[in-house]
């Protein structure tokens, strides 16, 4: 399925990070560029500490898929595997 046949509500994980800190930062970087993210299982990951288990996972709008993982990739975060 290509970004164009995607629904623009529907959410796509971007990034998925065992350091919630990390999500953060990321989620803070998208909206200075105008990004809507939202950060997923954030608690969970806190709650088991720093074990892969629960991954806080950033996700954003499908349409902004591309440009977010972009803007992710120039500094530094890898996007998630596929």
């Amino acid at each position: 399925m290509t970004d164009q046949e995607r629904d623009p509500a529907e959410l796509v994980e971007v990034l998925a990070s065992i350091d919630p800190m990390q999500a953060r930062m990321a989620r803070d970087m998208l909206a200075s560029n105008g990004i809507e993210s939202f950060i997923f299982d954030e608690e969970s990951s806190r709650m088991l500490g720093s074990t892969a288990a629960v991954p806080a996972r950033l996700m954003v709008h499908a349409q902004a898929r591309e440009e977010a993982l972009k803007l992710l990739e120039d500094l530094g975060f890898e996007g998630p595997q596929e």
